[in-house]
């Protein structure tokens, strides 16, 4: 990611306070630099990612009760959730090292509230910066490099050589959340609109 250093640094304080719940030490830290205070924005979500934010709460609810020592029949049937998937993600968070339940559905290197959590920090960055589609998806790979790793989660090891999430991963994330992407970040530039002889530079330039 070439971007200016100021920016990775406030990129690698926020995904710590998010991901390490060092709230109050890292907002201090923040603002005494920045001279702002970070405050993630809401991002605009369609239909479609409600529901399954929607079931992704029931899930971490309903294996926390088994945890707690509920029945388990009882819990699905509570929660109207698939009995046996319900088993397998008891099963699944059992083996894990993680400290906490988080449901990722199948396959996923991140849960849905990871994902939105992903667009809500490239949302908040300083005002000084572009948060136009372009520039935000540009940052993307990089971000979530560095949350995975925070957080532990299990991803190719292409993302270790490169140092950023593969281009798989961001075309699915793109095509996923089109509408939030479309909906939370401005279409234009601000880069460009301000200056139009970077538009080239910034057409040739890969930053990710």
């Amino acid at each position: 990611m070439d971007e200016d250093i100021n920016l990775q640094t406030w990129f690698n304080k926020i995904i710590d306070m998010s991901s390490n719940r060092k709230r109050s030490k890292v907002v201090v830290e923040m603002c005494d630099k920045w001279d702002y205070v970070p405050a993630l924005k809401k991002i605009k979500i369609r239909k479609k990612t409600k529901e399954y934010v929607g079931l992704t709460l029931r899930f971490e609810a309903a294996v926390n009760d088994i945890l707690a020592g509920a029945e388990k029949e009882l819990i699905a049937k509570n929660y109207e959730l698939d009995f046996e998937t319900l088993c397998d993600e008891v099963h699944r968070f059992k083996n894990s090292k993680a400290k906490m339940y988080e449901y990722n559905g199948s396959g996923r290197i991140f849960s849905f509230k990871e994902e939105l959590l992903l667009l809500k920090i490239l949302a908040a960055i300083p005002q000084v910066y572009c948060i136009c589609q372009t520039c935000t998806l540009e940052r993307l790979p990089y971000i979530a490099y560095h949350m995975a790793g925070k957080k532990n989660k299990i991803y190719p090891h292409e993302w270790d050589v490169n140092q950023r999430a593969a281009i798989g991963w961001l075309r699915n994330f793109e095509v996923e959340y089109n509408y939030e992407i479309l909906n939370s970040f401005p279409a234009v530039c601000k880069l460009t609109q301000n200056n139009p002889s970077k538009v080239n530079k910034k057409n040739k330039k890969q930053k990710i």
